[in-house]
């Protein structure tokens, strides 16, 4: 029997089985990755999206696929994670914007929504490369628009997305050298197939239900008897429906009513986050301008006193989530810095920052982490430092849902990141502020070490798992046994003539003895520069490397 319309309760089985199929599969699709570099992550970053993506869409609780559609949307942008992951929230963000108000999508309705969603991934990225996640989704999108316009019905529509997404997948090493190098097709292209190929068995009735009753993540904080004396007890969040809610005017308005305030969404759907001392006014007061579901109100105060006696005296860092720093100030400009490791982040708040993002190579945060962060500066102006290429994007997006004045220093890496925070001024004119940080990201060279996760040859060198690899300008370009061995010979390789100082931050995996001995050792190698070394303690990477 045809099937010629979807459904909310069909659109919500298809993610909820893509979702468990990307977390089973994430390895393999990790693997995929060019770099053997231990924080190849684009089935982790895809997997924690879709997550997201699940947990809101739990929240609906009719059958219009327009609500689904936006609730997934919501979900992906808010738990977006690396690159891929900004890029696959965007893919739902334009499908949402095309089953907005709709009841259900017919086969033609959901082809031209899978267009919309590759038309909005596509804005998203400042310079699209073919041969990535985006190409296999445009050729999935053209395969169903065909089948559409053959009379096909759903299954057969989004069956023939996935026959096209496979062929194109089969193509991007030959649209990507660097792929054909590396003997792989693209890592977020599989990944967007075990998507595609998890919601057809969906479509098909051939997955069991889902059964994963976890709701939304709960972030876990530290318990203290001054919690007792909360302002704000009530942890109060719920989904606003309507038309043209007014995003801005209500996040304008609950900003007397308590703190930590989020208000993200679109004029149909809004998520509110607030912490509240009258509950029932922010509601009340929400509910002038649409419908309200998926409540919940959590007293803070009870959870603490419960928590109290089994609580830990310190809370562990969680990749993604914002580090408080000291009590600040108020200020004019304020910037937010993404790092891991405790040298590191002790490094960045020295120099200024007022808020630690914890993630980078290992585990990239997620844009509501980005966006928390920013919102918990002290100032109406702020500066996003991303210190990693592949969390840009994320960064870009928490830029466009904040309320406040944010810019987006794109710093590629740790060296470039306090390149720029060291050219950072607290107040002035905040375009020639970041304009002089922008030019600081050009003004260092930088390097790293870490190891080999697999076998691979990479731009004429031959690579086995557990080799130390040597890497500038995210490039790999050196190969040996040893961290301090390749240590000498990248900064040998990247060292100039005019070059002033050399910056060593080891990481958890070196000892300060190492570190120094090592340091004295280029040191003598060149006596005419200033050696410093520091403890960086970020994982995974022995030594992080700064010329300038």
């Amino acid at each position: 029997m045809k099937k010629d319309r979807l459904t909310g309760t069909d659109y919500f089985n298809l993610i909820s089985a893509a979702a468990r199929s990307l977390e089973k599969n994430k390895a393999e699709v990790n693997s995929l990755n060019v770099f053997p570099v231990p924080d190849g992550d684009t089935g982790t970053n895809m997997s924690l999206t879709l997550k997201s993506a699940l947990a809101e869409a739990k929240k609906v609780a009719t059958d219009s696929i327009g609500s689904m559609a936006q609730a997934v949307s919501l979900g992906s942008l808010m738990g977006a994670r690396g690159n891929s992951g900004v890029i696959l929230s965007q893919i739902y963000r334009g499908i949402a914007k095309a089953l907005e108000d709709k009841e259900f999508a017919t086969p033609v309705e959901l082809a031209w929504a899978l267009q919309e969603g590759v038309r909005t991934a596509y804005k998203a990225v400042m310079k699209p490369v073919e041969g990535t996640l985006l190409t296999v989704a445009r050729e999935s999108a053209k395969g169903a628009l065909d089948a559409a316009r053959k009379g096909g019905d759903i299954v057969e529509v989004w069956a023939k997305a996935l026959e096209a997404g496979e062929l194109a997948l089969q193509k991007t090493p030959e649209m990507l050298p660097v792929l054909k190098q590396a003997g792989v097709v693209d890592a977020g292209g599989k990944g967007l197939l075990y998507i595609l190929s998890a919601g057809l068995s969906a479509l098909q009735d051939r997955v069991e239900a889902d059964d994963d009753t976890e709701g939304t993540h709960k972030a876990k904080f530290e318990v203290t008897d001054e919690m007792a004396d909360l302002r704000y007890p009530y942890d109060t969040q719920f989904l606003l429906k309507g038309s043209r809610i007014p995003v801005d005017t209500i996040r304008n308005h609950l900003e007397a009513y308590g703190d930590s305030l989020l208000v993200v969404g679109s004029p149909e759907m809004v998520r509110v986050h607030i912490h509240t001392a009258n509950p029932g006014t922010v509601l009340q007061y929400c509910l002038e301008f649409g419908t309200l579901s998926a409540i919940e109100i959590e007293n803070m105060v009870e959870q603490a006193l419960q928590l109290k006696d089994s609580a830990p005296a310190q809370p562990k860092e969680v990749p993604g989530f914002s580090v408080p720093t000291h009590e600040q100030a108020p200020k004019e400009i304020g910037v937010a810095a993404v790092a891991v490791g405790d040298g590191l982040t002790e490094i960045f708040m020295s120099l200024g920052a007022d808020q630690i993002i914890n993630g980078g190579q290992t585990m990239n945060p997620a844009t509501e982490d980005v966006l928390r962060a920013v919102e918990n500066v002290p100032a109406d102006k702020v500066i996003i430092l991303p210190n990693n290429k592949n969390v840009i994007l994320a960064a870009e997006q928490a830029k466009k849902l904040s309320k406040k004045e944010v810019h987006v220093v794109p710093s590629r890496n740790v060296p470039q990141g306090i390149a720029a925070l060291l050219s950072y001024r607290p107040e002035g004119d905040v375009q020639e502020i970041v304009s002089m940080m922008n030019r600081a990201l050009s003004s260092i060279k930088d390097g790293e070490v870490t190891y080999a996760v697999r076998d691979t040859r990479y731009n004429g060198l031959e690579i086995s798992t557990g080799d130390i690899l040597g890497l500038s300008n995210g490039e790999i370009i050196k190969v040996g046994k040893h961290p301090d061995e390749v240590l000498q010979a990248l900064i040998d390789s990247i060292v100039e003539d005019g070059d002033e100082v050399i910056t060593l931050l080891y990481g958890e995996g070196i000892d300060g003895e190492q570190a120094n001995r090592i340091g004295k050792i280029i040191g003598s190698k060149y006596p005419d520069m200033e050696i410093e070394v520091r403890y960086g303690g970020q994982p995974l990477y022995y030594y992080i490397v700064s010329i300038e």
